[in-house]
């Protein structure tokens, strides 16, 4: 993993200050090496974390033999191998042992079509000189992150939006703030700031270097995946899944793995111990007396599967120290507030090994979350909310679902754990329009697959960037051998019905995990990375730090509220007013983003010291 900026522009010879001022903020993403090549045209900037084929030799830019082509890529190519054996049995001869090679010689070979034989994580752009263009491309489930801003004849193209900030002065889109107060995440290809996009996932643009035009097209959509078609059998689907995991361990500088005591993580950690006798060094975020601490439950994981278990302790006040470093990092609000957690195990995970395993991508494969056990009952809030406005049914149960989905597409709001309203009511031109998560949902008409689709296309997303970000501020590649596209080809062809009965989560996954781990781990409900958010904002040592920004004269979201909103609203959370409010846990957070943005910050520091641990 690693990270890079691209750009284009016809006849122009950019600046070198400004391509090492780029360099300098994707220091974090690749501190083993770095390097710039500028040509009048197009320039492009690479820092490097070695994982495949640590040598100088495989260091980026890379270019072919003949000069003609220059790749920068981020990512893994779990299929490297396979490829690299067809492309030598066509004459190719490779200098390298790692993956970045494949990718060059694969274009030289099959041009675009490479795009469709690569299994793994990526962004990339190869600039094509004998054909005057280059290729952007992005994986399809977009697990590595790709941004683009246009500005007059300038493309360009980075791994994160910092280095574009040299280029466009970052402002805040408001569609992207309106879905960042309901859902935590700006859909699609918001990236949060106006005038810069997420390039989708499964997209490639082809940029002419002649004319600086740039035209799209998406090689590939994994929700075309999705929907019943000769079901494969459970042995299909737990070997596609054995098969994942051990293309997920391919690295010349050891891994870890995140456990954090629920199943997904869990089961990986088991089918891992399966491939392999080698010590396995594993990482999870103690809580300490809260009593969703998973803590007891990791033990008997590691336990079970024989694994060198390595606690960091987390309270509220370390997590509010580190919380504008993940919000920098992020560039927005955390989606999740477990963003922080997962950073500061990646801080400590660094010191054993540059690649963690994470278990993240189960739940919107196999149907993990509450929302498909209740999915029936949903369906129905969305016909009853058909029938009237939402302003006229009660506040109150039974109602509260039906009104929240009133003339709303229930599969996109499904993941709210909270009314809407109570935001909306606060800042009322802030009501998200319809957007990526309605358009997913459109295409199916079963409600369980238009819960795979919104799930699939926004909500995994949210995760696998925040999984990129956070690991990469602690220069370390988080992999998801659940979110890998031969897995999701078998599964996303089960009925929905199999994958989710009524009243269940996961049943499907829970038999797999059967033949590896204890009942008491794959039965329990499910936890996830649930905080208390609330108690460390009534800490002034805590969250309660940043409570008065939302209140003094410099607030930034003050500039979105009804008139002196805020200020009543923390003072009736102070008052422990029983009123529903709105997550105040989500307006601080909200508000450390937009501050952040009046001096964006320069990532050219290496990553901090690991904080302590103790042995569990």
């Amino acid at each position: 993993m690693c990270g890079f900026a691209a750009i284009f522009e016809p006849g122009r010879e950019f600046p070198p200050p400004l391509l090492a001022g780029m360099e300098q903020d994707l220091y974090h993403r690749g501190p083993d090496s770095g390097a710039i090549q500028a040509e009048p045209g197009h320039a492009l900037v690479f820092r490097r974390l070695a994982i495949m084929d640590p040598t100088a030799a495989a260091d980026q830019p890379m270019t072919d033999p003949g000069g003609n082509l220059t790749l920068v890529f981020n990512g893994e190519i779990y299929n490297y191998q396979a490829l690299k054996t067809e492309l030598e049995s066509h004459g190719h001869q490779f200098r390298t042992t790692g993956d970045t090679e494949v990718i060059l010689h694969g274009y030289a070979q099959w041009r675009d079509g490479l795009l469709t034989r690569l299994e793994g994580m990526f962004a990339l752009v190869i600039v094509d000189r004998a054909r005057r263009c280059a290729l952007v491309a992005r994986d399809p489930f977009g697990i590595k992150p790709l941004y683009m801003t246009r500005h007059g004849k300038t493309v360009a193209l980075a791994s994160e939006m910092r280095p574009l900030y040299r280029l466009i002065a970052p402002r805040v889109d408001q569609a992207a703030l309106a879905e960042l107060l309901t859902f935590a995440w700006a859909a699609g290809r918001l990236s949060n700031i106006t005038g810069i996009d997420r390039v989708p996932g499964g997209t490639a643009l082809h940029i002419d270097l002649a004319t600086g035009i740039v035209t799209e097209n998406r090689y590939c959509d994994p929700l075309d995946t999705l929907g019943p078609n000769d079901a494969p059998s459970i042995e299909e689907i737990e070997d596609g899944l054995a098969h994942a995991v051990r293309d997920h361990l391919m690295s010349d500088v050891g891994f870890t793995l995140q456990l954090s005591g629920g199943l997904d993580s869990s089961l990986v950690a088991a089918l891992v111990r399966r491939t392999t006798d080698r010590p396995l060094v594993t990482y999870g975020v103690d809580l300490g007396d809260y009593r969703h601490n998973e803590a007891a439950e990791r033990a008997v994981v590691a336990a079970h599967c024989n694994l060198d278990l390595r606690e960091i302790r987390l309270d509220g006040a370390a997590f509010a120290d580190a919380l504008p470093r993940a919000v920098r990092h992020m560039e927005g609000p955390t989606p999740h507030g477990g963003c922080v957690m997962l950073m500061l195990l990646c801080d400590r995970s660094r010191a054993d090994s540059k690649v963690i395993l994470t278990g993240e991508g189960a739940d919107e494969f196999f149907g993990g979350y509450h929302r498909y056990a209740i999915s029936h009952a949903t369906q129905w809030q969305e016909r009853f909310g058909r029938l009237l406005p939402s302003h006229l049914w009660p506040a109150r149960p039974p109602f509260l679902g039906i009104r929240r989905m009133a003339g709303r597409d229930a599969a996109a709001y499904a993941s709210l754990n909270s009314d809407p309203f109570t935001a909306w009511e606060l800042f009322p031109g802030l009501v998200p329009r319809p957007g990526a998560r309605e358009a997913a949902s459109a295409r199916f008409r079963d409600f369980r697959e238009r819960l795979f689709a919104v799930d699939q296309s926004s909500y995994l997303e949210s995760l696998l960037v925040r999984q990129d970000k956070m690991s990469m501020a602690a220069s370390v590649e988080a992999r998801v051998p659940f979110t890998h596209l031969p897995l999701a080809r078998l599964v996303n062809r089960l009925p929905a019905a199999l994958r989710v009965a009524r009243g269940q989560t996961k049943p499907l996954l829970k038999r797999i995990a059967g033949r590896y781990l204890p009942d008491n781990i794959i039965h329990r409900r499910k936890v996830g990375l649930l905080l208390p958010y609330d108690q460390w904002l009534r800490d002034p040592n805590a969250l309660g730090r940043y409570l008065d920004y939302l209140t003094d004269s410099d607030c930034q979201l003050a500039g979105y509220a009804e008139p002196d909103a805020l200020r009543r609203t923390v003072a009736r959370f102070r008052a422990n007013d029983n009123t529903p409010l709105p997550s105040l846990w989500r307006l601080v957070n909200i508000e450390l983003w937009l501050r952040s943005l009046r001096t964006p910050q320069r990532n050219s520091e290496p990553a901090p010291q690991p904080a302590g641990i103790r042995a569990a």
